[in-house]
C-alpha cells in the first residue's frame, strides 16, 4: 500500500449540473474516488487530500497558482502526487510544474476529463486508474494521464475541445523516455514575480504596431510564432523593432506556426534577420512550454542573460527531439 496526495484544484471531472450548468462541486471527486467500484485500485491506497477553496475552472489557472502547487508537492510527505485539474490550462500548469519540480525527485501526475465523473461515460475514470498506474512506476517526473497514454508534461499541447483524445504531444516518441529528462541545477524557490511577455503570430499584412508597443513597454522577452522553419517577412519595419530589441537587451525567441517539426535559423536566407538580432530557436517545444518556461525564468532572473542561458538548458524532456 502507498500513500499519495491528491489536490483538486477544479475543472470538468469533477463538476456537477446547476441551473447556470456545469459547475465544480467540492466533495464530488474525493467521494468517487472512495466508493465507485470503477475506481477500486485506488481504494487499496493510503490517500491525502487537499482540495482547493474555492475549485476553480483551469481558465482561471494563474503562475502563481504553479508556485502554490509546488511549494504543496515539495513538502509533501508521500510516495506521489496526484494533480486534477481543468483541460483548458493543463498543459501550461504541466509544462510549468515539470520545470519548477526538475531534479525534485517527485512523482507527479496531473489529469483531469472531458466529461464529468457524474455521467456513465465519463473518460475520468480510465484517466484515473491510468494516473495511478503512472504513479506506481515511481518514476521521478511530472507525467500528463490522458486518454489511455502517459505524457511528458512539457510537450503537451490541447488540440481538441471535446475528443477524449484532447491531448498531444507533436514531435514527441515514446523512444526518447530511455532519455534523461534533463538536468536543472537552478535554485526556483523564489517566490512568484509577474513578468510582461509578448507573443506574435507573423501573418502576411500584420501590422507592427502591436509588436512596437511590447518592445516601447520594454517587456522582458517576444516569443515570434514564425512561417516555417524559422522564417520572418522581409520588412524594414520589422527589422527596426528587432533591432530595438536587441539593443535594449529584449530577448526575442521563435517557434514555428507548423505543429511539427523544429525551428532552425539559418536554413533560409528568410530567417537571417533572426540570426542577426541574436533570436533564439525554441526548438520543437510547444507554445504552452516556452511560454512556462519564459514566465518562470523572467520571474527568477532580472538579467536577459541570464534567461536565455536557463532557456536553453535542458530541464524536462522539452529539449528531445526524433
Amino acid at each position: 500500500m502507498a500513500h499519495y496526495l491528491i489536490i483538486n484544484t477544479g475543472g470538468t471531472i469533477g463538476m456537477a449540473e446547476t441551473p447556470s450548468g456545469l459547475a465544480p462541486q467540492a466533495g464530488l471527486l474525493k467521494s468517487t474516488l472512495l466508493s465507485d467500484d470503477r475506481l477500486a485500485a485506488w481504494q487499496e491506497h493510503s490517500l491525502s487530500w487537499q482540495e482547493w477553496q474555492p475549485l476553480i475552472d483551469s481558465s482561471d489557472i494563474r503562475p502563481g497558482h504553479w508556485y502554490e502547487l509546488r511549494d504543496q508537492i515539495i513538502s509533501a510527505d508521500c510516495d506521489g502526487v496526484l494533480i486534477i485539474h481543468g483541460t483548458d490550462t493543463l498543459a501550461y500548469s504541466a509544462a510549468a510544474l515539470s520545470f519548477l519540480l526538475a531534479g525534485s525527485g517527485k512523482t507527479v501526475v496531473i489529469t483531469g476529463a472531458m466529461r464529468p465523473l457524474i455521467q456513465a461515460n465519463s473518460d475520468g475514470f480510465d484517466n484515473l486508474t491510468l494516473a495511478l498506474d503512472v504513479l506506481t512506476r515511481q518514476q521521478p517526473e511530472v507525467f500528463v494521464a490522458f486518454n489511455g497514454r502517459c505524457l511528458p508534461a512539457s510537450r503537451v499541447s490541447k488540440v481538441d475541445t471535446a475528443a477524449d483524445s484532447a491531448f498531444m504531444t507533436p514531435n514527441w516518441s515514446d523512444s526518447l523516455w530511455s532519455q534523461p529528462p534533463g538536468t536543472n541545477s537552478l535554485d526556483l524557490n523564489r517566490p512568484w514575480r509577474p513578468s510582461a511577455l509578448g507573443v506574435q503570430t507573423l501573418f502576411p499584412g500584420m501590422p507592427m504596431d502591436g509588436l512596437m508597443s511590447m518592445v516601447d513597454r520594454n517587456y522582458r522577452a517576444l516569443v515570434l510564432n514564425t512561417y516555417g522553419s524559422g522564417n520572418v517577412m522581409t520588412d524594414s519595419a520589422l527589422e527596426r523593432i528587432l533591432e530595438k530589441a536587441s539593443d535594449q537587451s529584449i530577448p526575442v525567441f521563435v517557434r514555428s506556426q507548423c505543429l511539427f517539426g523544429e525551428v532552425h535559423l539559418g536554413q533560409y536566407a528568410a530567417s537571417s534577420l533572426l540570426s542577426k538580432v541574436g533570436a533564439v530557436a525554441c526548438g520543437s517545444m510547444p507554445l504552452e512550454a516556452v511560454l512556462a518556461k519564459l514566465q518562470i525564468l523572467c520571474s527568477q532572473y532580472n538579467s536577459a542573460s541570464d534567461v536565455v542561458e536557463g532557456f536553453t538548458q535542458p530541464w524536462a524532456r522539452e529539449w528531445q527531439s526524433l
